[in-house]
């Protein structure tokens, strides 16, 4: 009966450090090596090879044959792109919600090869002052309400990987480019379940974020509220939170049918 247990047990333990691997390729277009897929996920060398194997011969990752670096496959990818697809549509009616509730542009973004990528937008109609980030626009994380949602709720191995790569570049004089003061915001993040952002992707622009979270309890996605800073003062913004946080956790709820 104990080695039934044992084998159930690592059976498990393996399918999350399979799980591990995906979500680590799936993060970027970028091609790893096997070391660096161990650092970022926690895996020793020889276990990370094994399990990308495993991975290559069903086609949700490829070896690149000259470089011996791996990225996500075409079956991963396919999966990735349906999901995408599927999460504008059934978003879009809480974004609605949210910029009924604010009277101001609301947006879903999603964290992509290090960057925050932009997929879906509502905003207020009347409004002649309004806020635009078109879907399939990039910016940094570190700059954005969104992007630090979206980076605060990663593995911490993952973070530190990222930032390493990224690095903190100036987008106005509120960005944050001192890396102990972000980590520091990363965790209220994780303490408050949100972000905000003063002006420091865009003078003259604020934003409020929270996480969306998948099925299984990771964060699939950011959901925000932006504005001029002329009408998101702090009293705003603080009044703005809790509408923010029930319809992103209500999104969050919707993507998980059980």
């Amino acid at each position: 009966m104990t080695e039934k247990v044992d084998v159930r047990e690592r059976g498990v333990q393996s399918v999350g450090r399979t799980l591990d691997i995906l979500e680590f390729l799936g993060r970027s277009e970028q091609e790893f090596g096997v070391s660096e897929i161990g650092v970022a996920t926690g895996l020793s060398a020889g276990t990370a090879h094994r399990l990308l194997g495993t991975l290559v011969s069903r086609g949700y990752v490829r070896r690149n044959q000259r470089t011996r670096r791996y990225g996500l496959g075409l079956r991963a990818l396919t999966m990735a792109i349906t999901a995408r697809e599927r999460i504008g549509p059934l978003a879009l009616p809480f974004l609605e919600e949210l910029v009924e509730a604010s009277r101001e542009t609301a947006n879903l973004a999603v964290l992509e090869d290090g960057s925050t990528l932009y997929i879906e937008q509502a905003f207020p109609r009347e409004r002649t002052l309004r806020m635009f980030t078109d879907p399939g626009n990039r910016v940094p994380l570190h700059a954005t309400g969104t992007g630090k949602v979206l980076l605060a709720y990663q593995p911490p191995r993952l973070i530190e990987f990222i930032l390493g790569r990224s690095g903190l570049s100036r987008r106005t004089v509120s960005t944050i480019t001192d890396l102990s003061q972000l980590r520091a915001e990363l965790q209220r993040i994780r303490k408050d379940g949100y972000a905000a952002d003063y002006e420091e992707q865009e003078e003259g622009v604020r934003c409020l974020a929270a996480p969306v979270f998948g099925p299984d309890g990771n964060i699939f996605a950011a959901m925000s509220v932006s504005g001029p800073t002329s009408r998101l003062d702090q009293s705003r913004l603080e009044a703005l939170v809790p509408h923010l946080k029930r319809i992103s956790a209500a999104l969050s709820a919707a993507l998980d049918p059980a």
